[in-house]
């Protein structure tokens, strides 16, 4: 991230210092640079020149190495006319070189953003509740050890869904097909009047704007989130504790915990609305 700025050459490295701008000389001849080209690998670059021109731009060698310093030298006539002293500035990835050092700039360089992903603000929303966006993530991600999954790394496992025992367990059916959590969504989805898509997928999606209403939005998002992470609690559950819980408890207690989360959020909300608050509006449904 450093590069060096020609004056007159007396101080910058020939070959260790970036200011060809195709990097230090030395990574592209290799470390035979200093040898085949005769220029010691300490020499600086005004000892590179020699009257008006290169050094070696005089040489009748048809060596590759030399060909190739050759073809990567700039003009010598503006370095050997300067009066002015080499500088070192910083350029962190794309950005345009500076005498000022940027943390910020330079964190961005060494961490490149990776590619954005559509799901990012359905999961991480503000007021999440962190177990459930974090098991969501996973979900979203297919990292959850699904029985095919664990079936397709060939662990001997039962292939069928424990919930309801009428398909083979995947994501899509687990969360969405399965009889058993048809009945906890269509009781959130019928009190709310929404209508989600029947694909994982295409639900995370839908949850960018699943209502007009800000606050239902809000409550959407928890749902959907606390479905998730129910459903997935009462399969482990029955693999490894023997306990079957019916979806009206799974429902009661995705209530409770929706509700608890809700209750700060509403207090710490400044809505200009004066008809209802957040809390308000989830009674208002539930």
């Amino acid at each position: 991230m450093i590069i060096c700025e020609i004056g007159n050459g007396a101080s910058a490295s020939f070959w260790n210092d970036n200011w060809t701008s195709l990097g230090p000389l030395i990574d592209i001849t290799g470390p035979r640079g200093p040898e085949v080209t005769g220029l010691h690998g300490d020499a600086v670059v005004a000892e590179a020149l020699r009257e008006d021109n290169w050094w070696v731009n005089r040489s009748r060698s048809r060596n590759m190495l030399i060909s190739l310093v050759r073809d990567c030298l700039p003009e010598a006539c503006p370095i050997i006319s300067s009066e002015a002293d080499d500088s070192y500035l910083w350029k962190p990835g794309k950005r345009a070189a500076s005498c000022s050092f940027s943390t910020m700039d330079t964190w961005a360089a060494l961490h490149p953003q990776g590619e954005s992903v559509f799901l990012h603000r359905q999961v991480w929303l503000h007021g999440r509740i962190p177990k459930h966006a974090f098991i969501t993530w996973v979900t979203a991600r297919n990292r959850l050890g699904m029985r095919d999954r664990l079936r397709s790394w060939e662990l001997q496992v039962p292939s069928n869904c424990i919930l309801c025992n009428l398909a083979d367990e995947t994501r899509q059916h687990l969360f969405f097909e399965c009889s058993y959590n048809a009945e906890v969504w269509n009781f959130f989805c019928s009190r709310l009047n929404i209508h989600p898509p029947v694909l994982f997928e295409d639900g995370l999606r839908w949850l960018r704007n699943p209502s007009p209403d800000e606050f239902v939005k809000l409550i959407t998002k928890l749902i959907y989130q606390a479905a998730i992470c129910s459903i997935w609690k009462e399969k482990n559950n029955r693999i490894h504790n023997q306990r079957f819980g019916p979806t009206q408890i799974v429902i009661l207690e995705m209530k409770q915990v929706i509700q608890a989360r809700l209750d700060p959020l509403s207090r710490a909300s400044n809505s200009r609305r004066t008809d209802t608050t957040l809390l308000g509006t989830w009674f208002t449904f539930f």
